[in-house]
């Protein structure tokens, strides 16, 4: 990894997102500012309430990292989990860092590692330049608002909604013929569209039906995450259809809001089923 690529991954705020996939391929995609470099090959984590990730992980090791630096610098990587360490240097160092040593809640319970398989330099938009695109994505959601579902309430489209918060968006890819992996990427322009929609400036070509995993993070810091299907374009702008929505971050960390978890029919779309937690 270049330099660039190392301070960002090395920020203890920078905004860092894990994408997983599911034994049924469903990506995942959450918050993990504790990603970090061990080296120039290989990225470790501190396992920190990340349930279905970690389920995820057990079933598939393949994963999709996303980093964007405070001047709107992106990254996207692919790499290999491999495996969880409750002891030795990794876990020691994790738990030096600050946001463990000094947590309210608990320390991890173990250190994972990532080999990476493939680093991606994602075109970069200027702070000038990001207010008047942010402006054209709004003015574009409100034409393409519809009277759908509640999938998000009001708290988590306020997030998404914000200027000083950030995104990530992942999917399984099929480049290749079919290699697999979650490809993760930062989202600057990214707002609701109505209670279950979003619009943003998609980082790559995506197949329309393609699933979906989309989160948000903000500076408080508090988390969600929401998943749906690619509907093609609109505008210029991709849209997705939502049909989940989590809480991402404690105290009600993997907390299913959208669909009730006695409605397991609204998140039929989806192959197995609604996923329980993060």
């Amino acid at each position: 990894m270049d330099s660039a690529l190392r301070e960002a991954l090395s920020g203890e705020m920078t905004p860092k997102f894990l994408a997983t996939l599911d034994e049924t391929g469903r990506p995942n995609c959450v918050p993990v500012i504790s990603i970090a470099p061990w080296d120039d090959t290989t990225l470790v984590f501190g396992e920190f309430f990340l349930n279905k990730t970690r389920r995820n992980l057990e079933a598939n090791n393949k994963v999709g990292v996303a980093v964007v630096n405070d001047q709107f610098a992106s990254w996207s990587l692919k790499g290999t989990f491999l495996g969880f360490e409750t002891t030795g240097p990794r876990i020691e160092w994790i738990n030096q860092q600050p946001m463990f040593r000094y947590n309210a809640y608990t320390s991890v319970r173990a250190a994972g590692s990532i080999r990476i398989e493939e680093i991606t330099a994602m075109p970069g938009i200027s702070r000038g330049a990001l207010p008047a695109d942010l402006v054209r994505v709004r003015l574009r959601a409100a034409l393409a608002r519809n009277g759908g579902g509640p999938c998000m309430p009001l708290r988590v489209a306020e997030k998404f909604g914000r200027v000083k918060a950030a995104r990530a968006i992942a999917f399984r890819t099929e480049s290749n013929g079919n290699d697999g992996y979650p490809q993760a990427f930062t989202v600057m322009a990214c707002v609701p569209a109505g209670a279950d929609r979003l619009l943003l400036r998609m980082p790559a070509e995506v197949p329309e039906g393609t699933e979906v995993a989309v989160a948000v993070i903000t500076q408080e810091p508090v988390a969600y995450q929401v998943k749906g299907v690619y509907a093609g374009r609109r505008g210029g702008y991709g849209l997705i259809q939502l049909t989940e929505c989590y809480s991402a971050s404690p105290p009600l960390l993997g907390e299913r809001l959208y669909p009730p978890l006695h409605d397991n029919a609204t998140a039929a779309p989806f192959k197995g089923g609604p996923s329980p937690s993060l």
